[in-house]
C-alpha cells in the first residue's frame, strides 16, 4: 500500500541522479590515481544493506533499515581493486587551473545540472562540445540551458589558456600606409567578438588592418610615433587588455 506522504517521480530523474554520483565517484578515482598506482580494495567482499530510499527530485538518499522494520530495499554490492590504467581508460582528465568550473560560469543551478548530467563540467567541456564536435545542445536538453552568454564562457576559457604574447613590433609603410605590426602568440583566439580587436595609441582610436594569432596590423597616425609619450593600448578581447610604451 502506498503511504500518502510518498511522493511520484520521474525513471529518468532517478536515473540521471544516480550516473552523476558515479561520475563524481570517478573523478574522486582519477585524482587519487595520480598518486596511487594501484588502489587496493578487499577482494570478493559482498556487502548486503537493507536501506529505504528517499528522492527528491535531483538526489537520491538513503537511511539504513533499524532492527524490525519492514518494507526496506535490499541493495548488495561486491567490492574490487581497479588499476590505474583502467581508471585513465574510463574517466576525464582533472580539471586544470587555467580552465574554468561549471560553477563559475555564471550560468543558474538548473542549467548547470542540465551541462552536468551531459558530464561538461568545465568551459574547455563545452568549448569542445559545442565548436569541436558541433553538438546541439538546445535540442538534447529541450531548450533548458542558455545559449546567450555560452560564446563569451568558451572565449574566456581559451584566452585563460592562451594568454597573448607580444615579442616584436616594427613600424613599416604600405600604400601610403603607415603600418605598426604586433608580432607574437595568441593574439587573437576568441570567436564572435565584432567590436574586436581594439587599439588606441596615445589615447586616440587607431584603425585594425588585419588580426590573427600570430600578427596584429594597426595603421598609426605619423606624427603620433614622433613625441616621447608613444603608449599603445590594445585590447585584443574582454579578457585581454595590454599596454606598451612604444620606443624608437
Amino acid at each position: 500500500m502506498v503511504n500518502n506522504s510518498n511522493h511520484s517521480w520521474n525513471l529518468q530523474s532517478f536515473l540521471d541522479s544516480l550516473i552523476f554520483e558515479l561520475d563524481k565517484a570517478q573523478d574522486a578515482l582519477s585524482v587519487k590515481g595520480l598518486n596511487r598506482k594501484l588502489t587496493y580494495m578487499v577482494k570478493d567482499m559482498n556487502l548486503e544493506l537493507q536501506l529505504f530510499p528517499e528522492f527528491d527530485g535531483d538526489t537520491v538518499r538513503f537511511t539504513t533499515a533499524k532492527p524490525g522494520e519492514t518494507g526496506a530495499s535490499k541493495i548488495s554490492f561486491q567490492l574490487g581493486s581497479i588499476r590505474d590504467t583502467q581508471i585513465q581508460e574510463v574517466t576525464r582528465a582533472p580539471l586544470t587551473q587555467d580552465d574554468v568550473s561549471i560553477e563559475e560560469m555564471g550560468l543558474s543551478e538548473p542549467q548547470q545540472k542540465e551541462l552536468k548530467k551531459l558530464g561538461i563540467q568545465s568551459a574547455e567541456d563545452l568549448r569542445r562540445t559545442v565548436t569541436e564536435r558541433k553538438v546541439a545542445l538546445g535540442k538534447i536538453t529541450d531548450n533548458k540551458v542558455d545559449y546567450s552568454n555560452l560564446a563569451d564562457v568558451i572565449n574566456q576559457s581559451r584566452r585563460r589558456q592562451n594568454p597573448p604574447k607580444v615579442s616584436q613590433a616594427k613600424v613599416s609603410q604600405a600604400q601610403g600606409k603607415t603600418v605598426l605590426t604586433l608580432e607574437g602568440e595568441n593574439l587573437v583566439v576568441a570567436q564572435s567578438l565584432t567590436d574586436f580587436p581594439a587599439a588606441v595609441l596615445n589615447d586616440q582610436p587607431v584603425q585594425v588592418l588585419s588580426a590573427s594569432e600570430n600578427r596584429l596590423q594597426l595603421e598609426v597616425d605619423p606624427a603620433a610615433l614622433k613625441g616621447d609619450s608613444k603608449q599603445l593600448q590594445v585590447a585584443l578581447d574582454p579578457y585581454a587588455v595590454f599596454t606598451m610604451n612604444l620606443q624608437p
